[in-house]
């Protein structure tokens, strides 16, 4: 069995505790045919929401290994890249907008590839400080550029939904890296361009 199936089947049996909870709490679980196959379909969403860290590892590895000799040493910047995570303290997920950028060095990645690190990184139980950190380290020391830069934006429902319920609040954090740490105006222009309004292209 590898650790994948391990974790479902043990996913599947800590979502049936769950309901028979939510059943002592009065809700009709062993009645209502909504609750059929809850557990299991449970086990799968949060199989989606968690990626495992070997498989993170491994397609990072991959796209790293492939990338594009330098034509260009501008910024580079993908911005509002949507993704979810999960809240390392209360296990509930995170909407979050990412926006990074890299000063290439020798070599550059394909567009779409920025897009699905961030994705990557953030498909685990990770706190939203460190997956800034840790997205500007990749694209600086990974990709040996000249600098990099990360900043997002979190919905975190364990704040909305829960506790406070501060649902319109967002936390924002941002990390940078060689240039965008040295200069100022590279930072800035960073910023301003991340934080701008969206443009209407449709």
């Amino acid at each position: 069995m590898s650790n994948r199936e391990a974790a479902a089947k043990k996913l599947l049996t800590a979502y049936e505790l769950i309901l028979e909870a939510l059943d002592d709490l009065g809700y009709p679980v062993k009645t209502d045919y909504n609750f059929t196959d809850t557990a299991a379909r449970a086990a799968k969403a949060m199989i989606e929401l968690v990626r495992p860290t070997d498989e993170i590892k491994t397609q990072i590895d991959d796209m790293l290994s492939r990338t594009f000799p330098a034509q260009y040493d501008e910024m580079v910047i993908s911005k509002y890249n949507i993704t979810f995570g999960m809240c390392p303290h209360h296990l509930l997920p995170v909407i979050y907008r990412v926006s990074v950028a890299y000063l290439p060095g020798d070599r550059v990645l394909g567009i779409s590839k920025l897009s699905r690190i961030v994705q990557l990184l953030a498909h685990r139980p990770v706190l939203q400080e460190d997956l800034t950190q840790e997205l500007a380290a990749l694209l600086h020391e990974r990709m040996e550029t000249r600098g990099s830069a990360a900043y997002v934006e979190g919905l975190h429902l364990c704040m909305a939904a829960r506790g406070i319920q501060a649902h319109e609040a967002r936390v924002v954090t941002s990390a940078v890296r060689g240039l965008f740490r040295e200069n100022a105006a590279t930072r800035q222009e960073f910023l301003d361009l991340v934080t701008a309004p969206p443009l209407n292209l449709l």
